[in-house]
């Protein structure tokens, strides 16, 4: 479903496509009159009526999009298909073009890429589904291809209809993020290197240079430049900057970027929307092939930020990329570099300190913008003061701080809060030492005496965040809330340590990596705090889990967070939830990884399921030691056991399996959470003896598992095993009974999302006849269409080459199935499932 973000702009522009597709012969208001209705009135057919027939809703739907009934009609959500089928006949036979195509989806949750891309028109309007033939489908590839065809390339700029000036797009593609200051002084020599190597023959290019001298900042700003959008020296008319088709930024920073990401950012930009959920082998070959068409007529600038942060992969991807893709890469190490990306040339640039006449220049700024900031009457003299200073003066500092951007900086702040001369300060900057490094650890060391307490406390856990911390999140960990955490940020700002950027709406907090090592080398040294901090930190993100993970029904720990709700706000945090976990693994922290993985094993099944099993034994041994034996069998049996066999390492799972059931032997038997684990576990060794083609033991175990008591939860389980079982037999109409059960006990405690009994089910279906239904059934295992993860998308894709196999469409079964193998091919680990993927596509290709 689309969610409508802003309801009256998408009425608008949606009227404005239906106005004008009411001009075409196909909608022309026709007075064909109908039957009678029983009233006795006669009523007449409008273009309206004929949109809503082809799209099979009410024509009062179609006027309640369009704010023909009120504003307070305006529906919050669309469902896809059909949001696409009316953009679809718009787009076909209207005239109007990609940019109300645009700025109609801008008005919806859907992502949007701007300025918008052929192939991305592409992949959206395949997603239509009108009525064609007498049945509702999608538009055919001729069809789109016509279309886009149109729209890019078939029409001339005098022919395009015209649209509103707020309907006007930039010309050149990016994804650049906001600028860290409103100037950008200096650099002149670098930005002149910068540019020969746009226009030069080598792929290549390394920023390398101490932490502070301004790294990213040039990379950026060079970006912007041609982008056609430069500042301060990049804007001087002595600088010529080519034209590009494409920029692309990637941060590594905060060492969190893995491969997949990498692809994914490019894919995403490059409008290969599609890409997103594919395996890493097919990304990797579409993604440079993209980069390829993209490069064809004018260079794609690609700009990894910290490439000495980043995976190997990332390198080894730039080694290969096309020609007429350029490579901007920023690193604190050079060797390291040259050493990866052997085999290309690489164009290296050493930034070192500004040069005088640009850091004076830097000077002024800084001080000039502490001015603007400062509402004491006696801090503005003092500025106007330092600002007012000799020439040899300011030089003398320059020079003490090695023209490095980021210490100027923190001595203008240090100077401002701490109302030091800049004599004294340049003499105490001399005693330090002669190194960058101890430079900083005087600067910082001053700037941490003249912090409060309250600054001092964000400052220390903002190391513990893999992404930048939202105000909740960090306020939490440092104990801070409302006026004081505020007071704090802004004295931070002051001085020079924090930015602030806006994520969805809400404002996060990032910190250059100088700012990050000093904060965490005090925390260190002060573990009591760190021990607050930490437990702080770790019981937000508890409370954040029980506030979007955790179900009303059941109420059990553990089973109250099966999937079954919008995850969206968990994956926003995950980088951060993630790193948690690793700090809670490898210390002393076992109740905490229970807690956690009490909460995220559900997920983790979606996520990663090597990572389910790598901390589920982790928290399995951990519950031992805490005397929870009961939850220690839970995890074994559950969160390692199942996911073991689910990933095809059936011996493995069932000694895990056996593992938990030792533990139940010492418990009480009438305890019913006892009962129901026993019960669990033989569910499980009998899921192991149907895989291993044991039927008669799988029998076996239903039989003596038949009348013991046990929730509906576990009756769940064993419901779906039957299912298999009878499915494995060729008794379908008795699974598709067992599943269908199976899912209506589980309505009892709120319903859950279980990928197999959907699966399964379908393909009971599928054996029967009952298509429809098995399509229905293959859906229902997907929790959002658009977004489905790898996990989902491998059984849905699987289950509907079947599908299509036995309808007759051999050519899309066999094609389905081999991006089902891609698929699998991408997990860091085999599913049992690749075996029996394996063998279905070898029969459909010797069969056609």
């Amino acid at each position: 479903m689309a969610e409508l973000e802003d309801k009256e702009k998408f009425a608008e522009l949606l009227a404005l496509g239906i106005t004008a597709l009411k001009q075409h012969p196909d909608y022309k208001t026709k007075r064909k009159k109908r039957e009678t209705l029983p009233s006795g009135q006669f009523s007449s057919e409008s273009y309206i009526d004929k949109i809503a027939y082809q799209l099979g809703i009410s024509s009062n739907t179609i006027k309640s999009w369009m704010g023909q009934m009120g504003v307070k009609y305006i529906p919050s959500r669309i469902e896809d298909g059909k949001l696409f089928g009316i953009v679809w006949l718009i787009i076909e036979k209207s005239g109007m073009d990609a940019v109300w195509f645009t700025e109609l989806l801008r008005t919806t949750s859907i992502p949007v890429i701007n300025p918008p891309l052929p192939v991305w028109v592409a992949s959206c309007l395949s997603k239509a589904k009108l009525l064609r033939n007498d049945e509702f489908g999608a538009p055919s590839d001729q069809e789109i291809e016509a279309v886009k065809t149109r729209l890019f390339d078939g029409i001339s700029q005098e022919q395009k209809p015209s649209v509103p000036a707020v309907l006007s797009v930039p010309a050149v593609l990016h994804n650049l993020p906001t600028r860290w200051s409103e100037s950008f002084v200096g650099r002149k020599h670098e930005l002149k290197a910068i540019g020969h190597w746009l226009t030069s023959p080598s792929p290549v290019c390394l920023i390398s240079g101490w932490g502070g001298m301004g790294k990213t900042t040039i990379a950026l700003e060079s970006a912007y430049a041609c982008v056609g959008a430069p500042h301060g020296e990049a804007a001087s008319e002595e600088l010529e900057w080519p034209p590009i088709a494409c920029v692309i930024w990637i941060s590594a920073d905060l060492k969190s970027l893995n491969f997949g990401d990498f692809l994914d950012i490019i894919a995403y930009q490059l409008g290969r929307v599609e890409l997103l959920s594919k395996s890493l082998n097919e990304k990797w070959f579409v993604v440079r092939n993209a980069l390829s068409s993209y490069s064809d007529k004018m260079p794609v600038l690609l700009i990894i930020d910290s490439i000495d942060t980043a995976d190997n992969g990332i390198s080894e991807f730039i080694v290969n990329l096309p020609q007429g893709v350029k490579v901007l890469l920023t690193a604190r190490e050079n060797q390291q570099q040259i050493e990866a990306l052997a085999g290309k040339e690489i164009y290296t640039i050493q930034l070192d300190g500004l040069l005088h006449s640009e850091a004076l220049e830097y000077l002024a700024s800084e001080v000039q913008h502490h001015i603007q900031l400062s509402n004491v009457p006696r801090r503005k003299a003092k500025l106007e003061q330092l600002l007012a200073e000799s020439v040899e003066v300011h030089l003398q500092l320059i020079d003490a701080t090695a023209g490095n951007p980021k210490a100027i900086a923190l001595s203008v702040a240090h100077m401002t809060e701490d109302d030091i001369p800049i004599r004294q300060l340049i003499a105490d900057i001399g005693k330090a030492g002669y190194s960058l490094s101890a430079l900083f650890e005087y600067l910082f060391g001053r700037t941490w005496e003249r912090c409060g307490e309250d600054a001092r406390r964000l400052w220390q856990v903002l190391c513990f965040f893999g992404r930048p911390a939202s105000e909740d999140s960090w306020g939490a960990a440092a104990g801070l809330d409302g006026r004081r955490f505020f007071l704090a940020v802004e004295q931070l700002r002051g001085c020079a340590l924090i930015e602030t950027e806006r994520v969805d709406g809400h404002l996060h907090y990032r910190a250059h990596q100088t700012v990050l090592a000093y904060g965490e080398q005090y925390l260190s040294e002060n573990k009591s705090f760190e021990s607050e901090a930490r437990q702080r930190w770790s019981q937000y993100y508890i409370d954040y889990l029980d506030t979007y993970l955790k179900r009303d029904k059941p109420e059990a720990p553990y089973w109250n967070c099966l999937l079954g709700r919008d995850l969206e706000r968990v994956k926003r945090e995950w980088p951060n939830i993630a790193k948690l976990m690793e700090w809670a693994s490898a210390g002393e922290h076992s109740e905490l990884l229970i807690q956690l993985m009490l909460r995220l094993s559900h997920l983790l099944s979606r996520v990663n399921l090597p990572m389910r099993i790598e901390y589920g034994l982790k928290a399995a041994r951990a519950a031992l030691l805490f005397n929870k034996e009961t939850l220690s069998s839970l995890f074994l049996i559950d969160t390692v056991g199942w996911a073991l066999i689910e990933i095809g390492l059936l011996d493995e799972g069932l000694r895990r399996i056996e593992a938990g059931l030792r533990i139940l032997e010492d418990l009480d038997p009438s305890d019913p959470e006892v009962q129901d684990l026993k019960v669990l576990g033989l569910a499980f060794k009998a899921k192991y003896y149907l895989k291993t083609d044991q039927r008669e033991k799988v029998a076996e175990i239903l039989d003596e598992s038949r009348d013991v008591y046990c929730t509906p939860l576990i009756k769940h389980r064993i419901l779906l095993i039957r299912g298999d079982l009878c499915l494995q037999n060729g008794e379908f109409c008795d699974a598709i009974h067992c599943y269908e059960q199976a899912n209506e006990v589980s309505k009892s405690y709120g319903g859950e999302k279980t990928i197999e009994a959907y699966f399964n089910l379908g393909i009971a279906y599928v054996k029967c006849g009952e298509y429809e239904k098995a399509e229905s059934a293959f859906d229902r295992l997907l929790y959002n269409k658009s977004k489905a993860n790898q996990i989902e998308l491998i059984y849905y894709q699987y289950g509907m080459a079947q599908l299509l196999h036995r309808k007759g469409n051999h050519a899309e079964a066999l094609q389905l199935t081999q991006k089902t193998l891609a698929i699998i091919d991408s997990w860091e680990r085999t599913i049992w499932l690749r075996e029996e993927v394996e063998r279905f596509h070898a029969m459909l290709t010797d069969a056609y």
